[in-house]
């Protein structure tokens, strides 16, 4: 009798065990299935900046570049070289150019101009030396801002150096805003992390949480030295040169 109950007990267990792996199996594919058919409001562009002297570049660089090329042959790819850039925001962000030509630093004309890029264009922003090691693009909300974490969380929450946005956004504007005030006010003492970049972001960011989605740094940013960095499964990467 005993017995009996036991393999009653056990097939009710196995019962509820199967039953709820096909939930979780059919709630996954309910998931992609809202990720692969979403309206797509990403343009198809891949933007990445360098000089248009070839001497200049990394050798990482070139391969980084062609990972882009391959995974995301559709796209439409666009290279803007420094004076590309220049002539970009005298022409697109009159009352910006000001501020822009002022900066002292390269940097921080190479950061600013990506925010311009997006807000003008969309499409997915790269770091020449950011590897793509397979296309993610069916992994994103599309309707959304996305912008990759940074693995160095002592710094800022996100990095610049990866970010997929529609066009027209207006947190590119804030951004921007965000950033001249900083200029103006000299009260970052020359930091490009504050200025510019990662932190200029990340503070923006905190004001407008709902509108972005972060990409996990394990697959889209991953510790460079660190047992991710080298892993398949990484959608992309940063060479940090």
């Amino acid at each position: 009798m005993y017995t009996r109950i036991y393999l009653y007990v056990l097939l009710i267990i196995i019962v509820i065990i199967i039953v709820s792996l096909i939930i979780v199996y059919d709630i996954k594919n309910i998931e992609n299935y809202q990720v692969n058919n979403q309206e797509d409001n990403i343009p198809h562009i891949i933007h990445q900046t360098a000089p248009a002297d070839k001497s200049k570049w990394k050798q990482d660089w070139y391969i980084c570049q062609e990972s882009w090329n391959k995974n995301f042959p559709d796209w439409q790819y666009k290279l803007w070289t420094d004076e590309d850039n220049d002539n970009f925001v005298k022409l697109e962000f009159p009352e910006f150019y000001k501020t822009y030509n002022n900066y002292d630093k390269l940097i921080y004309k190479i950061d600013m101009v990506r925010y311009c890029i997006l807000y003008k264009y969309g499409g997915i922003y790269a770091d020449m030396d950011y590897y793509c090691n397979k296309n993610f693009y069916n992994k994103i909300n599309k309707n959304k801002i996305s912008i990759s974490e940074s693995p160095y969380i002592k710094n800022e929450y996100l990095q610049n150096a990866l970010m997929i946005s529609p066009k027209n956004n207006k947190f590119w504007l804030d951004v921007i805003e965000e950033g001249v005030k900083r200029w103006n006010n000299g009260n970052n003492n020359g930091d490009v992390l504050d200025l510019t970049g990662p932190r200029l972001i990340s503070s923006v960011y905190e004001k407008n949480k709902k509108e972005i989605n972060v990409l996990p740094k394990k697959y889209y940013n991953p510790l460079k030295g660190s047992p991710d960095f080298n892993n398949e499964n990484v959608y992309t990467k940063h060479y940090c040169t």
